[in-house]
């Protein structure tokens, strides 16, 4: 048997915070085991029960982050995205005639994800009758997301417009849980937060770590060898009828800025489309690309060797003790323990480097490393904004700017947009993976 699994900080632009993506259609082996079932076991001829049948196990998805290309899902994107919107607007904006998007609007309408707006709900100023603007609804759907980090998961619940519901931080160390208790942990965790609220619709794991073509994670900080997630997470949801969503955590970072531009408006003066880097770098770093109106999919998302060479040259080398990543937080940490600076988190080191030369040493050695990496990846591809995610850059402004001196001065001709990524990013990546067959396929 076989399940058919159908094939991610941003600037703001609504209030929802996220918005729509495609997925193209992926199959993976079905998931060995058994999964509990909690279906009453039934007595044969003797008296003897009688197994119950297993539940069958989850549907699960990698996402493929997107621009919608269905007629309704645009329409829901651009409704999200320019809350206030006119039906005249959208017909402008998408280049649909208006009784399609008539159409199209009504039956969103009725499915509760877009309501039709008073004049004192709307802050749109527009021409002719009141109540003609629109707005995202979604308020009786739930969706649950995690972003799996190394040593923390974050947990969220949204509504069908990703508005926040509720959130909440796991601790959850990686390296030292067998992965099916770790992700069994994951999956106990979202179903706990959605209690007492409507039944979810989907459910959406990110992970720091690259998730391959066949729903695989191997990684060297987690500690785990090509652990089959999406047959964990599978059987985890087995019964449920919830659809399981998988991505690469900053690929759904990259997948937000997607979900969070109105179709049309994005890099309009830039031939060929959008072209974007994203990096993120915590306790692990990786990076993912926009190119036109998706994400790049790599097959298997392993770090090139040249990056790892770079990263690996410097005084954070021997830092990892088995985990982590050369340039990562327990690297700066125990690289700085080493040169006799007693600190907890990047944030301390951050703050006591005005006064401590070494502590400013270690973190520009960081950023130059951080900086060559980088460099060597913007001059493959060539992007047309480069967007930092992640405490590296957030916790310390001195290394976005040391960065962006490197990248510059490589290449001074450059058109270069260099942006920073926005409190929440964790969140908003569990939250697009966990929304994005909603989104893609609203009236499904």
């Amino acid at each position: 048997m076989t399940v058919t699994a159908l094939s991610p900080e941003t600037r703001p632009t609504s209030t929802t915070g996220t918005r729509p993506t495609v997925y193209r259609q992926t199959t993976y082996p079905a998931p060995s085991g058994r999964s509990r079932s909690h279906a009453p076991a039934q007595n044969g001829p003797a008296g003897t029960a009688e197994p119950a049948e297993p539940a069958e196990p989850a549907v699960v998805s990698t996402a493929r982050f997107a621009t919608p290309v269905t007629g309704p899902a645009r329409v829901l994107h651009q409704i999200r995205t320019s809350p206030g919107i006119t039906r005249s607007r959208l017909h402008q904006d998408l280049d649909l005639s208006q009784p399609t998007v008539t159409r199209h609007v009504a039956a969103l309408i009725d499915a509760g994800l877009v309501e039709q707006a008073s004049p004192a709900q709307s802050s749109a100023t527009t021409v002719g009758r009141p109540g003609t603007t629109l707005l995202p609804d979604g308020r009786h759907l739930t969706a649950l997301g995690a972003h799996v980090g190394l040593r923390s998961t974050q947990l969220v619940a949204v509504d069908g417009s990703g508005r926040p519901l509720r959130s909440r931080t796991l601790k959850l160390p990686l390296p030292d849980l067998p992965p099916e208790e770790a992700l069994e942990a994951v999956h106990h965790g979202l179903t706990s937060l959605a209690r007492g609220l409507p039944d979810p619709v989907g459910l959406g794991v990110a992970f720091s770590s690259p998730v391959d073509a066949t729903g695989h994670v191997s990684s060297r900080a987690y500690g785990w060898n090509s652990v089959d997630v999406a047959g964990i997470l599978g059987r985890a949801a087995a019964g449920s009828g919830l659809p399981v969503s998988l991505a690469t955590g900053v690929g759904a970072m990259a997948g937000s800025e997607l979900t969070s531009t109105p179709l049309g408006t994005a890099d309009s003066d830039i031939p060929g489309g959008r072209s974007t880097l994203y990096v993120y770098a915590r306790e692990l770093v990786a990076h993912a690309w926009i190119v036109g109106d998706a994400v790049h999919q790599p097959f298997t998302g392993v770090s090139p060797a040249a990056f790892t060479r770079i990263a690996e040259s410097g005084s954070f080398s021997v830092s990892r003790n088995g985990s982590g990543h050369p340039l990562g937080t327990t690297a700066v940490l125990e690289a700085s323990r080493r040169r006799g600076i007693r600190v907890s988190s990047v944030s301390e080191l951050v703050a006591l480097s005005s006064t401590n030369p070494v502590a400013r040493e270690l973190l520009d050695e960081r950023a130059e490393l951080l900086g060559q990496i980088i460099s060597l990846a913007v001059e493959v591809v060539d992007p047309a904004t480069v967007v930092f995610a992640g405490e590296a850059f957030t916790a310390d402004p001195g290394a976005v700017k040391i960065i962006a001196r490197h990248l510059r001065g490589d290449a001074p001709r450059r058109r270069l947009s260099i942006q920073r990524a926005g409190d929440g990013i964790l969140s908003r990546a569990a939250a697009v993976t966990a929304l994005h067959r909603l989104w893609s396929d609203p009236l499904a």
